[in-house]
């Protein structure tokens, strides 16, 4: 059967969550290190939490899913370590670098990954099997056929999201926030969501180009467990107990029972929990404008509702761990009583001698009568073994006695963890001294980039992307007659239909000679790896530590880009074991969106060209097309750092890059100049980027 996997992120939501049908929970967001808000669980909290579920039956997966820096990395360990010794039954994460290290740490905990890794392909899930994944939650952007797909052959278990808010950003993985609010990054779940605010598009401001609306899937439940997926996810991690609650039970209902929501029950999964809207249009294979919707505040529903809801989870107890009982009495003899569950744990109970009364006395079926009461209890009597020789006598309430103190001792067997082995955590990598001066890198998005002039600057390694080179183009001669390296850099995203159109690319990139690739999603690991190119690490990776760029060494990339959410200081202090880059100028990719925005909006496509949008404070995103009709969306300003060099000479990289995305063919050569101190060049709206103040908790 589907498991239905529920948010938790105060012990209330914990409560509603097991009290309404969920089969594991997930306790997110404030239990990481960096996370710093109201919804954050102390230790004691953590550790109550999990007795909570473990005396009930329900399995517990604590979130540690913020990216980690070199400072945090080691508090995360030691919180996982607590928490498996709690008696955690999984750990969902998506830092490279903490699953490399948590799989040293420890060796038995089922390690699963989260969303955000953005896994969407069968190469992707097989990528997530190769780091030691046990499961991995795939991309809401995928259509049940690539879903199905994907479940057939992984290698690993599969889950998706069925509920909950989902991001216009591909798998939630978006930048906006860290670029404009200091420590208010998604990568460290504290994303205020500027995209749900207004944007202006095609010249006005429209009401609803980012907000999308909620995913509902619970129409969907059979079509999923047929496709022989593992879990069924709801997301809403910071949402409030009573969403939880009803949330979990109709899913519940809809996987057990086969029953879907009734109109009214999707008015209120609508409106009474500021729902921007439902929609399954990814799940159907069409996503298209009606997904989005502006956001609102929860429609003032009767306060009854709410207390009828909570009134489900608060004065109640779910009877879900099977227990069997056992009665022997003889003459002479103490009775003797014993439960055991499923889990193993067992209890006994001694009381006194029944009497003897000559006669008929008490019956077996009285016995089994009140041993099955376990109302008021976690437990659920499946069966009552008996051995009363007849003739004896023993009273109602001895036996309720006897009911009440077994089922009290194996609550308190359940509530202990098992014994977890946990090892220490493996010493910061050992970096390397880099050759020489950084490298000078230069990555175009478009053909007309390339121009004779910006090859007569000379740069080390030159970007472009995969399309234009297997295309063919002329223009890409004047720098390998200069010897400067190219590699493909090729789409962050690949879904699973469209696996085979990356094979094809793959294999006109070879037939052009070219031999390196720049990936920012490991999903595409695989497919590279298989066609024989080297491999190079774009930001996508999401680099934020040296335990991450270890991984990458290992997994032999020739160089990969350190995160543009640390601090210029913190990519110094990097231990460098595999050749790092640091994108040094231009406009950092925002997000990718699965959708063409600009067509929702202006009803028709114009991606050919790049377009842009506006927020209501001024700031104007470039947005430009992205491999299969998506969106790139970048920053509004360009990050610049050559007024202050020493910010990244002195930080120990291989390669220092520049991103080149709106700029005209002249621009790009003066801002090449400007780094190579040949100009003064100095571009408008600029900024450090996350390089001064930083994106994640430190």
């Amino acid at each position: 059967m589907l498991e239905l996997l529920a948010p938790a992120g105060s012990m209330e939501a914990v409560n509603a969550a097991v009290q309404s049908g969920a089969d594991t929970i997930y306790i997110a967001d404030g239990l990481t290190a960096a996370a710093k808000g109201d919804r954050a669980m102390d230790r004691d909290a953590l550790a109550q939490s999990l007795r909570y579920c473990r005396v009930r039956g329900c399995r517990a997966a604590v979130s540690l899913s913020a990216l980690c820096t070199d400072e945090t990395l080691p508090g995360q360990v030691e919180l996982a370590v607590f928490a498996a010794r709690e008696g955690a039954n999984a750990l969902l994460l998506r830092d490279v670098g903490l699953i490399s290290a948590l799989r040293r740490v420890l060796p038995d905990m089922p390690l699963w990954g989260d969303v955000r890794l953005g896994v969407d392909s069968l190469e992707g899930a097989a990528a997530a099997a190769a780091m030691g994944l046990r499961r991995v939650l795939l991309s809401p952007e995928l259509s049940l056929e690539q879903i199905a797909a994907i479940a057939k052959g992984s290698p690993i278990e599969t889950g998706v999201i069925v509920h909950g808010p989902v991001c216009v950003a591909h798998s939630g993985q978006c930048y906006m926030s860290a670029l404009a609010h200091e420590h208010r990054s998604d990568s460290c779940m504290r994303c205020p969501q500027p995209c749900r605010g207004r944007f202006s598009l095609g010249g006005r401001m429209d009401e609803k180009p980012l907000s999308m609306a909620d995913q509902c899937l619970i129409d969907h439940m059979q079509a999923l467990e047929s496709i022989g997926l593992t879990c069924a996810v709801i997301e809403g991690r910071g949402r409030s107990p009573e969403y939880v609650a009803y949330t979990t039970r109709l899913y519940a209902r809809a996987i057990r029972d086969k029953l879907t929501a009734s109109e009214e029950e999707r008015q209120y999964l609508l409106n009474a929990f500021g729902a921007t809207g439902l929609s399954d249009s990814y799940l159907n294979g069409e996503p298209g404008p009606e997904m989005f919707a502006p956001p609102k505040e929860a429609d003032r529903i009767s306060s009854r509702f709410y207390a009828d809801v909570r009134r489900s989870y608060q004065n109640s107890e779910l009877r879900r761990v099977p227990v069997t009982f056992y009665a022997v009495m003889r003459p002479g003899e103490p009775a003797l009583f014993a439960v055991e569950d499923e889990r193993g744990h067992r209890a006994v109970y001694k009381g006194f001698e029944p009497l003897d009364l000559g006669r008929q006395g008490l019956s077996e079926a009285r016995v089994r009568e009140i041993l099955y009461r376990t109302g008021g209890t976690p437990f659920n009597c499946k069966a009552v073994n008996c051995a009363i020789e007849p003739n004896l006598d023993y009273p109602d309430e001895a036996v309720e006695e006897a009911r009440k103190e077994l089922l009290h001792q194996i609550a308190e067997k359940s509530r202990e963890p098992d014994t977890v082995t946990a090892g220490e955590l493996p010493p910061k990598p050992e970096g390397k001294a880099s050759d020489g001066p950084p490298k000078l890198i230069l990555q175009v998005t478009n053909e007309g980039q390339l121009t004779e002039d910006l090859a007569a600057t000379e740069p080390d390694l030159l970007y472009v992307p995969a399309e234009i080179l297997a295309a063919g183009t002329e223009n890409i001669k004047p720098f390998l007659d200069r010897g400067v390296q190219i590699a493909a850099a090729l789409p962050w995203v690949v879904s699973e239909a469209e696996s085979p159109v990356l094979r094809e690319l793959l294999e006109a990139l070879k037939a052009r000679g070219i031999t390196q690739a720049l990936i920012g999603n490991l999903g595409l690991l695989p497919a590279v790896r298989q066609a024989g190119l080297a491999l190079r690490g774009d930001l996508g990776l999401n680099a934020a530590n040296s335990w991450t760029l270890k991984f990458f060494s290992r997994s032999g990339f020739l160089s990969v880009a350190a995160s543009g959410e640390l601090t210029a200081r913190q990519i110094g202090e990097l231990a460098k074991p595999v050749n790092t880059e640091m994108v040094i100028y231009g406009r950092l990719p925002v997000m990718i969106t699965h959708h063409c925005i600009i067509r929702n909006s202006a009803g028709r496509c114009s991606c050919t060209s790049p377009t842009s949008m506006g927020d209501a404070f001024g700031s104007v995103y470039p947005v430009a097309k992205e491999f299969g009709c998506r969106n790139m969306v970048f920053d509004a300003r360009k990050t610049f750092l050559a007024d202050h060099p020493e910010v990244y000479t002195d930080a120990g990289l291989w390669g220092l890059r520049l991103l080149f995305t709106t700029e005209s063919p002249r621009e790009c050569v003066a801002v090449t100049e400007r780094y190579k101190a040949k100009s003064d060049y100095l571009p408008t709206n600029a900024s450090r980027g996350a390089y001064q103040k930083g994106a994640l908790w430190s």
